[in-house]
């Protein structure tokens, strides 16, 4: 068994909810040198409304990195954890607490390797609109929200990759070498394992890779023009 003295929260896994989150960080914990949680602390710190225990953004996020950070040097793998964008967008609100923004850049994703997967929002939204809750004002401003804050990342110079959820499920292993590239990690074939995971729920767990999960019907409810420009940006 391959182990080393944690250092930390080192990985972060990143993306709209229902864009493959829960996928990317499945396959990466089932690499032998990693260890990554599913939203690890997450509903305790980042989520209303337990997150209105704390008095600033600057103590809440500190709080949340600790609690990970404590977790972390408990493993002898390199340790992650993943957070969807619609979780961060409680800390600002959204994109409209510019300040809070930066501050949830500097205290918690500036530091560990970030990966971020992407899905076309016609799908990803079409996934919210009919495996979720949400309605279609919601699910759309939740998808446009992930790509803002993309943007933003990328702007912020952090240490970013940025994969796509199509790509992820028709070309898997070429994708996961730039995972493990990104990582400074060997490939691992036990990867493509990750789909059965016991860290995510039962209905989720599959015994591999279904390419066809990359196509499916769009929603009538969404409107190709709402989100135009952000296919754009994301080569879609």
């Amino acid at each position: 068994m391959w182990w080393r003295k944690s250092k930390g929260l080192e990985i972060l896994v990143l993306g709209a909810g229902r864009g493959g989150t829960s996928l990317l960080a499945t396959l990466l914990d089932a690499h032998p040198q990693l260890e990554v949680h599913m939203e690890e602390c997450v509903p305790e710190y980042l989520v209303a409304p337990d997150r209105q225990r704390f008095a600033t953004v600057d103590s809440q996020l500190k709080a949340f990195v600790e609690a990970n950070q404590k977790l972390a040097k408990k493993s002898k793998l390199r340790w992650g954890n993943k957070i969807t964008t619609e979780q961060l967008g409680f800390v600002e609100n959204f994109g409209k607490d510019l300040t809070a923004r930066q501050k949830m850049v500097e205290q918690l994703l500036r530091g560990p390797k970030l990966l971020f997967i992407v899905r076309d929002g016609r799908t990803c939204i079409s996934s919210k609109l009919e495996r979720t809750q949400a309605d279609y004002p919601t699910a759309l401003n939740y998808w446009k929200h992930s790509v803002s804050l993309l943007k933003y990342l990328q702007e912020q110079k952090l240490d970013l990759l940025v994969l796509k959820f199509e790509d992820l499920l028709q070309q898997p292993r070429e994708e996961l070498q730039k995972a493990c590239d990104f990582l400074n990690i060997s490939y691992s074939e036990s990867m493509l394992s990750g789909t059965a995971s016991d860290r995510i729920l039962v209905d989720y767990r599959r015994s591999g890779l279904e390419a066809e999960r990359a196509e499916r019907p769009i929603h009538p409810d969404v409107n190709i023009a709402d989100i135009n420009e952000e296919l754009r940006f994301l080569s879609y």
